[in-house]
């Protein structure tokens, strides 16, 4: 691991993502960019053509420089608390989209995952309604961990992946391998099958659980009518610290996210998640 790049709006829930990300950058022996992106504003003109929002947006990029310097600085002072290697804490900002900022950002080598946190309820339900989170893992390359307010720091225990057996999978259970190794967690995968689904090709079922068999690893089948009440039953009952998925179209968060029925099922859903986006790539490094 090299950094983590943790997002802020300087909202109380960013600063708890901010807090989580320094603890997990101390286990991952990671620095940390902390990164604030200014919203676009468009510049309205007077009749004499001259732009009215210049000195508005100049204060408003002053202040969110401050701002950040600021929180940087609370998290220099948190981190005389942590163990491990001395953490080093950079501050950059963009303007413009956001997600575009972070496929960017996430397009080199350096970074290995975003970090942040969830305006309200639990992480699914930010997934569901948090528009720049959808556009961040739409363009991220590298995993997103997004927090809820509701989580507090404890090192993960056991991580659950939920798969679809889609190709786009192997990537993801290598990192968190990967990341295992760190966190010493142990790592469950199961695949949700409802009653009305119907496997008319078994070869990715196969071709996954081979790929897993190399590994020592198996995935667990799960039955349930409906898929996201299923996985949520099955964390509570598992004591599932982390949830994993990927992000792809046909995916398994797409079935989780494509029906407007049941965002009121996992809006309750108080875990982390860690999403990998369409773009992720990734090799095992052992």
């Amino acid at each position: 691991m090299k950094k983590l790049l943790v997002l802020t709006d300087f909202s109380a829930n960013s600063a708890h993502a901010e807090t989580i990300a320094l603890h997990l950058s101390a286990k991952l022996n990671a620095d940390i960019i902390l990164y604030h992106t200014l919203p676009y504003i468009p510049m309205a003109l007077s009749n004499s053509e001259e732009p009215l929002v210049i000195e508005s947006t100049d204060m408003l990029y002053e202040s969110s420089q401050e701002q950040l310097k600021k929180e940087a600085g609370d998290l220099e002072t948190l981190r005389t608390e942590t163990a491990g290697r001395h953490i080093r804490i950079e501050c950059k900002s963009g303007d413009g989209n956001l997600a575009d900022n972070v496929l960017q950002l996430t397009s080199g080598e350096d970074i290995d995952m975003v970090i942040m946190g969830s305006r309200s309820g639990g992480a699914i339900s930010h997934l569901l309604t948090g528009s720049d989170t959808s556009e961040v893992i739409n363009k991220a390359t590298k995993p997103v961990w997004v927090i809820p307010v509701t989580v507090e720091w404890n090192i993960p225990k056991k991580v659950l992946f939920a798969t679809d057996f889609g190709a786009t999978d192997l990537p993801a259970v290598d990192f968190l391998l990967d990341l295992a190794k760190a966190f010493n967690f142990q790592l469950e995968i199961i695949h949700v099958l409802r009653p009305d689904e119907v496997i008319t090709e078994i070869g990715p079922e196969m071709a996954f659980r081979k790929f897993l068999a190399h590994r020592k690893l198996n995935c667990q089948q799960v039955f349930g009518e409906r898929l996201q009440p299923t996985l949520q039953h099955y964390c509570a009952e598992n004591d599932i610290d982390l949830l994993a998925m990927t992000h792809q179209h046909h995916s398994f968060v797409s079935k989780l996210f494509g029906r407007s029925a049941s965002k009121a099922a996992i809006a309750q859903q108080q875990l982390a998640v860690l999403v990998f986006p369409p773009n992720f790539k990734y090799s095992l490094n052992i």
